[in-house]
């Protein structure tokens, strides 16, 4: 049996939890289902009541104020989203490439710190060791900031790369937005990061591109977003035909 909601009733206790559920998730059958609906019918229903047009007021009405208690607004998700979509990963983390340790030593030899020539020198006396036959090989000076010497025979001009983490404390907007948290492992620390692809997937139907291009149904986020644009006042507004529903 399909439930269907009155012109001029007030909506049944059932169809009002319909109503309810669907803000969770904006997915119909879900929310059918959820409502008390049988699994077999709960994609008809959802298609039938999401196009009734009382439903779809208290759809509206149930949005807004949602909206006025949360503070989540349209404009809110759409610039979460295109922050994480031109955010610069190099933000989070980099790769540096600088020279080794050989290539501005004297005669390209193994360069330290003066901090590690002193440790070096200090650990050469203490096993009985002169100042004359210390080995200082390549000097001290080494700097890994500096370019790779082009001649060096140890990195053949290549250099060494790091990886340098950033100071999360001092992130941009869009790279805080982009940031997902961090782990240690046993290679180090791993920055995770929200997917730019996603994100760009998600702006990319929003503005229709793919229906355009490629004439590709619309999905559900795709609605959602589209809905979002489209509204006034109200951000959200409830699609038609409901994404679980193929009309079989």
């Amino acid at each position: 049996m399909i439930e269907h909601a009155g012109e001029d009733d007030d909506l049944s206790p059932r169809i009002q939890r319909f109503v309810d559920e669907y803000l969770i998730d904006l997915n119909g059958t879900q929310a059918a289902k959820r409502a008390g609906y049988s699994a077999h019918t709960a994609p008809e229903q959802a298609s039938r009541l999401l196009t009734n047009v009382k439903v779809q007021a208290a759809i509206a009405v149930a949005r807004k104020a949602q909206q006025e208690r949360t503070g989540i607004t349209a404009d809110k998700v759409l610039r979460e989203i295109a922050l994480i979509a031109f955010a610069d990963p190099r933000e989070l983390s980099e790769v540096y490439k600088g020279c080794c340790r050989h290539c501005w030593g004297e005669g390209f030899k193994r360069q330290h710190t003066i901090g590690e020539q002193n440790a070096r020198m200090e650990f050469h006396a203490k096993k009985g060791g002169t100042p004359a036959d210390f080995d200082e090989e390549g000097g001290i000076g080494y700097n890994p900031h500096r370019a790779a010497h082009p001649d060096c025979p140890q990195c053949m001009g290549q250099g060494h790369a790091r990886t340098v983490i950033k100071d999360t404390r001092y992130l941009s907007p869009a790279a805080a937005a982009l940031y997902a948290g961090a782990k240690e492992t046993k290679y180090g620390i791993e920055v995770l990061t929200h997917s730019k692809i996603a994100a760009v997937e998600m702006l990319n139907k929003h503005l229709g591109l793919y229906e355009k291009d490629n004439k590709q149904k619309t999905d559900p986020l795709a609605e959602l977003l589209h809905s979002i644009a489209s509204s006034v006042g109200n951000g959200f507004k409830p699609v038609a035909n409901d994404p679980e529903h193929n009309g079989n």
